[in-house]
């Protein structure tokens, strides 16, 4: 029961993050959408190997907290559906937060 509750977790987040990657860009100005998009590339690629894991790698190697990872998934997310809506600076706002932490791995 509980390995049925991780993989339908795990799938949800990873459908997710496929939307989140089909949304990048979309009504952004290009300035915006480059850098949106290579952060969520970043985040995208980091992977949960099992369930409660506490530290997380993406593909460049660098090493994040499982919060970590969702915050900045969230974030990307916020980010995402406020260029959308053509809202630049909710976006640059949340896309920001996202690009501090990258930077500092």
């Amino acid at each position: 029961m509980a390995k049925a509750v991780v993989k339908v977790a795990i799938s949800a987040l990873v459908f997710s993050l496929v939307a989140l990657e089909a949304q990048a860009g979309t009504g952004c100005i290009p300035s915006l959408s480059v850098p949106l998009q290579d952060a969520e590339r970043t985040v995208s690629s980091i992977r949960f190997d099992k369930p409660g894991q506490a530290r997380v790698f993406a593909a460049d190697g660098s090493e994040y907290t499982a919060g970590a990872a969702r915050w900045m998934s969230a974030e990307l997310s916020i980010a995402g559906r406020a260029c959308t809506r053509g809202d630049e600076a909710t976006a640059v706002q949340h896309l920001d937060a996202v690009r501090k932490v990258l930077k500092t791995h």
